[in-house]
């Protein structure tokens, strides 16, 4: 398993503000007219889908960042491919939620056990006296 920090994921949403943030400032109004007559909701929805897991980490996203040509901004197709040849996105270990018995469902297996318990001291009394027999 990959270690990984917290603070290298993000939300979707907030991915796509650091990438647009980061290409506005470094593409300047070329950036911003790249977009010219685009609806701006098209744009983030086209790019978050077309990004999928790699608008949520970070170290994905500014690889693809850095890479990037340097003389215009990069379409989401892109941009995408160059987040797949960055940084693989580890694996966050999944929890195990285990669940507690409940007081009823202690106290219901303490009366199970003792009622076995019962039956088998039962039975070897009754063995030893030759009245059970294998």
């Amino acid at each position: 398993m990959l270690d990984y920090s917290e603070s290298d994921f993000c939300q979707p949403e907030d991915g796509l503000d650091y990438i647009f943030g980061r290409m506005g400032a470094i593409y300047g109004a070329a950036f911003m007219r790249h977009w010219d007559g685009v609806d701006p909701l098209l744009i983030r929805q086209t790019w978050m889908e077309l990004l999928g897991r790699y608008a949520t980490y970070k170290p994905s996203m500014d690889y693809a960042l850095k890479y990037m040509n340097a003389d215009y901004p990069p379409s989401a197709i892109a941009f995408a491919k160059l987040c797949n040849t960055g940084p693989r996105i580890p694996d966050k270990p999944h929890s195990i939620i285990t669940k507690q018995p409940t007081q009823e469902e202690i106290e219901e297996g303490k009366r199970i056990k003792e009622e076995a318990l019962a039956k088998l001291r039962e039975f070897t009394k009754n063995f030893g006296k030759g009245k059970v027999s294998i």
